[in-house]
C-alpha cells in the first residue's frame, strides 16, 4: 500500500510559506522506515525573510505589557492541552516514541513550561541603588532581540519548550530550526502560538538541513542571541560562527550521566531506575543513565537481574522501546556495541531483533555490557541508544572518581539508604542535576547549569529566564 505523504510549509511572518527555491526533504517515520512527508529545503533567502519577520514581530512583541504577554502565553499553554492527541500524534510519527510517552511530554513538559513561564513573565523587576544626595541609579531588563533556537530530533517538543517558554515570556522573537529528521511538531507548535494571540513574525519556525542553513543561520549579522541544544561537535561550530558577530550563545550539549547503586539501596526500585534511565526512548535522552556504577557487594546480583528485565522488553512503536531515529543513528549505535564486544563483557542485547514486524524500523536490541574500564570507549562517548556500561566498584569514594572521570557533567543519581551518603555524594559530583533514589525529573521549578562539556547558561527555574534579557543600568544626576 502506498504511504500518503503530506508536505508542509515554513512558518514566517504568521503564516505558512513556502521555500524561496525548490525541493524538499524528506521525513521518516522511524518505526516503519518510511517516508510520511515533506517539509521544504530551507536556504538562505528563507532564513532572511524569517529574520525579517522576526525584527517586524519583535517591535510589536517587545513593547506588548508582560501580564498580557503572559495571559498569551496561559492561553497557548491550554491549547497545547486541549489538543494533546494531535500534539502526540505528530511527536510520536515524527520520532518513534510511543503515543502515550508523547501524550505525557505534551501535557507533563510542554504545556507545564508555557504554564511556568506565563507566570513569571510579569516578575522580572530591577534594582536600584542610591548614593546619597549624588546619584539614583537603577537597571532595565528587556528582551535580547531576535533570538535562534536549534532543536534536535529526540524530543522536538520537550527540548524546544525549554527554551521557547522563557524566550516568548521575556519579550523576544523566536527563529526554531528543528531537526530536519523531526520537524513537524514544532512547525504545529508555532501555528498554535498565532492562533493564541503571538505576533506574527514573533515565532516562525525554518526548515532544513544543518548542512545548507547551520551557517547561514548561526553567522547571521542581525541574530541577538542562539540557543542551540545538540551534540558537542556541532555545538563548537555554533561557537565559532556566533563568535564572528559576537553573538551570545547559550548550550546544553552531550551527556555521559552516572547512575550509582549502592549495596544499601533498594533493590527494585534501583532495578527499574537503572532500566529506564538507559532504555526510555531507546536511550535518546542527554542525561540518560549510560554509565551504571554498582557497589560490588550486589554487583553480580544486580546486572543479572538487570539483564532479565532488560531482555523482558518488548520493542515497538507502542511498545516498551521504540526504535532509533533514524538508519544513521542506528547504525553509529550498532558501531559502539561492535567496539563495545572487544572492550568489556556483553551480557545481552547487542543486535537488531529478528520480529519480522520490526525489520523496516530502525531497532536495536537494548544492551547491557559489563565490568567496563572507565577508559573504554563506550563509557567515554556518548552513544545516543540503548547501550548501558557497567562498572563495579568498591566504596563510595571510587564511585565519585568513576563519576567525575568524563568530559561531561549534565546530570547523575545515586540509590541509596543512607541520607549522608546521599548529601555526600550529591555535594561531589559534577554534574547540572543529581536525582537521588529516583532518574529523571518533570520539576522545572528549579535551576541548573550543565558542567564541563555538556554545556553553559542556566535552563528551567527562575534563574533560566535571565538568560533571554539583557540588562542596562541607568543613573540620575541628584547633585
Amino acid at each position: 500500500m502506498a504511504v500518503s505523504i503530506k508536505q508542509f510549509g515554513m512558518f514566517i511572518g504568521g503564516a505558512w510559506q513556502p521555500a524561496a527555491g525548490d525541493g524538499y526533504i524528506d521525513v521518516y517515520d522511524p518505526a516503519k522506515g518510511e517516508v510520511f512527508a515533506q517539509v521544504p529545503r530551507g536556504h538562505k533567502a528563507d532564513l532572511d525573510a524569517a529574520v525579517a519577520a522576526a525584527e517586524r514581530g519583535l517591535a510589536v512583541w517587545r513593547d506588548t505589557h508582560p501580564a498580557e504577554r503572559a495571559r498569551i502565553l496561559f492561553k497557548l499553554a491550554q491549547t497545547i492541552r486541549a489538543r494533546a492527541n494531535e500534539l502526540a500524534e505528530i511527536e510520536s510519527q515524527d520520532t518513534g516514541g510511543s503515543v502515550q510517552g508523547a501524550l505525557w511530554t505534551v501535557n507533563d513538559v510542554c504545556a507545564r513550561r508555557f504554564e511556568y513561564y506565563a507566570g513569571i513573565a510579569d516578575k522580572v523587576l530591577g534594582h536600584t541603588f542610591v548614593t546619597p544626595n549624588a546619584y539614583f541609579s537603577y537597571t532595565l531588563r528587556g528582551p535580547r532581540g531576535v533570538t535562534v533556537h536549534i532543536v534536535p530530533w529526540n524530543g522536538p517538543l520537550w527540548i524546544g519548550s525549554r527554551t521557547i517558554a522563557p524566550a516568548l515570556a521575556a519579550g523576544n522573537s523566536l527563529i526554531v530550526k528543528p531537526s530536519s529528521e523531526a520537524p513537524l511538531s514544532l512547525l504545529k507548535l508555532a501555528e498554535m502560538a498565532s492562533a493564541c494571540g503571538v505576533p506574527a513574525g514573533v515565532f516562525n519556525v525554518i526548515t532544513g538541513t544543518g548542512s545548507e542553513l547551520g551557517d547561514a543561520l548561526t553567522l547571521h549579522s542581525r541574530i541577538d542571541a542562539i540557543y542551540f541544544t545538540g551534540s558537542g561537535f556541532t555545538g563548537k561550530r555554533v561557537l565559532k560562527n556566533a563568535a564572528e558577530n559576537f553573538t551570545p550563545a547559550m548550550m546544553e550539549l552531550g551527556g555521559k550521566s552516572p547512575n550509582i547503586v549502592m549495596a544499601d539501596a533498594d533493590m527494585e526500585a534501583a532495578l527499574n531506575g537503572a532500566l529506564w534511565a538507559i532504555f526510555a526512548n531507546a536511550g535518546q535522552i542527554c542525561v540518560a543513565g549510560s554509565r551504571l556504577l554498582v557497589e560490588k557487594k550486589i554487583h553480580a546480583e544486580f546486572v543479572d537481574r538487570l539483564a532479565e528485565l532488560a531482555r523482558g522488553l518488548q520493542l515497538g512503536k507502542e511498545a516498551d522501546m521504540g526504535p532509533l531515529i533514524s538508519a544513521r543513528q542506528r547504525d553509529s549505535v550498532l558501531s559502539y556495541i561492535a567496539t563495545g564486544r572487544h572492550e568489556a563483557q556483553l551480557v545481552t542485547g547487542g543486535g537488531v531483533p529478528d520480529d519480522p514486524a520490526l525489520r523496516g524500523g530502525y531497532f536495536v536490541e537494548p544492551t547491557i555490557f559489563d565490568n567496563v574500564s572507565p577508559a573504554a570507549t563506550i563509557a567515554k562517548e556518548e552513544i545516543f541508544g540503548p547501550v548501558l556500561a557497567v562498572t563495579p566498584f568498591d566504596d563510595i569514594d571510587e564511585a565519585i572518581a568513576i563519576a567525575n572521570h568524563s568530559e561531561y557533567g549534565l546530570a547523575s543519581a545515586v540509590w541509596t539508604a543512607n541520607l549522608k551518603t546521599a548529601h555526600i555524594v550529591a555535594q561531589r559530583l559534577e554534574s547540572a542535576q543529581v536525582y537521588i533514589n529516583h532518574y529523571f525529573t518533570a520539576g522545572y521549578e528549579l535551576s541548573r547549569t550543565p558542567y564541563k562539556a555538556s554545556g553553559f547558561g542556566s535552563s528551567e527555574g527562575p534563574d533560566a529566564i535571565y538568560e533571554y534579557l539583557r540588562t542596562k543600568t541607568v543613573s540620575i544626576n541628584l547633585k
